[in-house]
């Protein structure tokens, strides 16, 4: 993953339609006999989830301001650890969709300013998500 231009400034796209993209591999609809369009609630992420998930990111972001990141960096990389309990087969509480954009971009943090582009990027993951037709903003 990379996150910055030939100008090393963050990519626009990655926090316009690569967020849209994303946010939007996270839904799963389906259409009923009545032709109303539907989320699938089995299928796609719920706004805890996520929420759950963005908190953990914005509490380590805190740390890392306050210890630096080289120090916080291990308990970044265990969110991946964190992913795969929750997207377990025998009873998933993510998509595997979200579980494959959390590892790949965990994986590709290993400096302070990438992990400040993974959370604008996130960000904009999680407002396009909240605009959806039938997610919940509870």
């Amino acid at each position: 993953m990379n996150y910055f231009d030939a100008n090393d400034n963050i990519r626009a796209d990655l926090l316009g339609k690569e967020a849209y993209d994303q946010a939007k591999s996270f839904i799963v609809y389906y259409y009923n006999r009545n032709r109303e369009k539907k989320l699938d609630t089995n299928k796609s992420l719920t706004s805890a989830q996520l929420r759950r998930f963005f908190n953990e990111f914005r509490r380590l972001e805190k740390k890392v301001k306050i210890e630096g990141f080289e120090r916080v960096k291990p308990l970044i990389k265990m969110v991946k650890s964190k992913a795969a309990y929750a997207s377990n087969p025998k009873k998933p509480k993510i998509p595997q969709t979200f579980k494959d954009f959390l590892v790949k971009h965990i994986d590709t943090i290993n400096s302070e300013k990438e992990f400040q582009a993974f959370m604008l990027h996130f960000e904009a993951v999680v407002g396009f998500f909240y605009g959806f037709e039938g997610v919940k903003n509870n």
